[in-house]
């Protein structure tokens, strides 16, 4: 039979080993959370190697049915980077084009992805790749913007503000258009 000073002295060192198994056991929990959540937020930054330089959408006259999207498009990492899709809140749609010139034709072609290789850049430009953002949900005015959001082939989403500018370079080649073509009928 136990003392009362020994019931106590056990009572406590048995509350002691319980409340230390269960700080323990929070610790864990904790730690294990906390790796999770730099595990899960790094690896959602995998592709901060990609940088998206000089946006821009050149100003159209009121009404137009469709813009362009120009940029330079930088992959500063060790592995190639593919744009799979992109979206706007302030287009019905945006498309990734090629533009490319056959036999003395212009023709613009849909593009399923842009990739950008390892340590390289491609540019978005009138007449090359561009993106054609489809009908504005509202007239854009130079200095004002429209967001875009690239999803990449690795999951992650990339938002950007792009400013709507006048164009000032109009040095574009004028090339013969095929039927149903360069907005054509």
């Amino acid at each position: 039979m136990l003392t009362c000073d020994e019931y106590n002295h056990e009572r406590l060192f048995n509350t002691f080993i319980y409340s230390t198994r269960v700080k323990i056991h929070s610790m864990k929990h904790l730690l294990l959370s906390i790796l999770f959540n730099l595990i899960l937020f790094s690896s959602g930054h995998a592709s901060s190697n990609l940088k998206i330089n000089n946006p821009w959408i050149p100003e159209t006259p009121p009404g137009a049915r469709v813009m362009a999207g120009f940029m330079q498009i930088q992959n500063t990492g060790n592995e190639n980077i593919d744009i799979i899709a992109v979206r706007s809140p302030d287009f019905k749609s945006v498309e990734m084009h090629l533009s490319k010139e056959v036999k003395g034709v212009a023709k613009m072609l849909q593009q399923e992805k842009l990739s950008i290789p390892a340590k390289s850049q491609l540019t978005l430009k009138a007449g090359s790749y561009h993106l054609m953002l489809m009908k504005p949900l509202k007239q854009l005015q130079d200095g004002e913007h429209a967001q875009l959001s690239f999803s990449l082939s690795n999951g992650e989403i990339i938002k950007i503000d792009i400013p709507v500018r006048k164009n000032k370079t109009r040095r574009h080649k004028i090339m013969k258009c095929g039927p149903g073509k360069c907005g054509g009928g």
